[in-house]
């Protein structure tokens, strides 16, 4: 899902480039011109909107006419650029060294004007007017909202969403590389993202545009600001996962033990289950791993502190050399066995993703805390 295809991607930016070649002869600047009408003796301002601040990049007085017309240095990577008259204004993204052309009245310039020289801003404005539409919709049905109703409004309200999404959707998917794309995913409405990469569905569009901005500008502040927002996501729901299938562990356990029965390093069969009434420390490890030898070494001194006061240790072995195994077990004090037929159904059980993973098990059998301290030992011990 976040990984899509950089032929695609490659596509797109070819034919972007292609398109901006042939029309810019001023391969440095951008220009932005055009007419703000009924806006005589008014401060028009060029004003870059960056991630946190927004900085003036030129302004001019228009005069009776409302002719403008800005040049400034273009961006090394899109960047979002807004002409305001007060606190009406018209959002427009630069991808190059585009001409852009805005004709537009102070009066409606917010909603109403003609951008050309820009698919990325033509689409922007699409974005933009129907996000008005969807604030001006739920605003209206929030103050219509009560008890009677409340189920009714609540529809519509997720009809009214639905339908700004399904547009901004399809933007994204036309080309994740757009400027419009990346606008279409965070926008907002009454202070909450439309698109997040916390939901399922949202996170495909999310990482689409994550991706594909990540393969061209990678070290764009931008880029990285979405980048970072869908891993932590992703992180955060595998996280999750992880701890659903703990949280289902624990809750067979507490019926059933969820047992280990695999022959340790001295031939003999230990079964996990026969450790109940001791607290046991079932550790999934790998010997030639860089480490391992300072791993087992804190290990033993847990084991040398704790193990006569009621601490157990089963270590599970994933070594794909189990002579080396053998050999460097033989002196471990504690139970070690080898999951000799491969990655042993333990791992899956016990959802082990990466090496070392610890389970602190209580005395009952079930299943305490993943990867714990010294601490959390010496406590479930008293």
């Amino acid at each position: 899902m976040f990984i899509m295809r950089k032929t695609n991607f490659f596509l797109l930016f070819f034919v972007s480039l292609i398109l901006c070649l042939s029309s810019c002869s001023d391969k440095k600047h951008f220009k932005v011109a055009g007419v703000i009408s009924d806006a005589s003796g008014s401060t028009l301002y060029l004003e870059k909107e960056g991630l946190l601040t927004t900085s003036v990049v030129d302004s001019c007085i228009l005069k009776s006419d409302g002719s403008f017309s800005f040049k400034a240095v273009r961006p090394d990577a899109p960047e979002f650029y807004r002409l305001r008259i007060k606190n009406a204004d018209i959002l427009f993204a630069i991808d190059s060294c585009e001409h852009i052309t805005i004709n537009a009245s102070a009066k409606t310039m917010t909603s109403k004007y003609v951008i050309k020289g820009s698919l990325s801003s033509s689409n922007i404005q699409l974005l933009r007017v129907s996000l008005l539409d969807l604030q001006s919709r739920i605003t209206s049905l929030l103050k219509q909202r009560n008890l009677q109703n409340k189920t009714q409004t609540s529809a519509l309200l997720d009809s009214a969403i639905n339908k700004h999404k399904k547009l901004a959707e399809k933007i994204v998917l036309q080309n994740p590389l757009s400027t419009a794309a990346y606008y279409a995913v965070f926008q907002q409405v009454n202070g909450y993202n439309l698109f997040t990469p916390y939901d399922k569905e949202d996170r495909r569009y999310c990482a689409a545009v994550a991706t594909a901005f990540y393969t061209y500008y990678p070290k764009a502040e931008r880029t990285l600001s979405l980048y970072n927002f869908v891993m932590q996501a992703i992180v955060a729901d595998r996280q999750a996962r992880n701890q659903e299938t703990l949280s289902k562990m624990i809750q067979m356990s507490q019926a059933d033990m969820i047992d280990i029965e695999m022959t340790t390093n001295r031939g003999q069969v230990a079964k996990l289950s026969d450790l109940k009434g001791k607290i046991v420390l079932l550790d999934f490890t790998v010997y030639q791993a860089e480490r391992s030898s300072d791993y087992n070494l804190a290990l033993r001194d847990l084991y040398n502190a704790y193990h006569t006061k009621g601490l157990e240790i089963y270590q599970i072995s994933l070594d794909p050399d189990i002579d080396l195994w053998r050999q460097a077990s033989q002196n471990l004090p504690w139970i070690c066995v080898h999951g000799t037929d491969g990655t042993p159904t333990a791992v899956s059980l016990y959802n082990v993703t990466s090496l070392p993973t610890r389970f602190l098990i209580g005395k009952n059998g079930t299943a305490l805390k993943r990867n714990p301290s010294a601490a959390d030992i010496q406590k479930a011990l008293e």
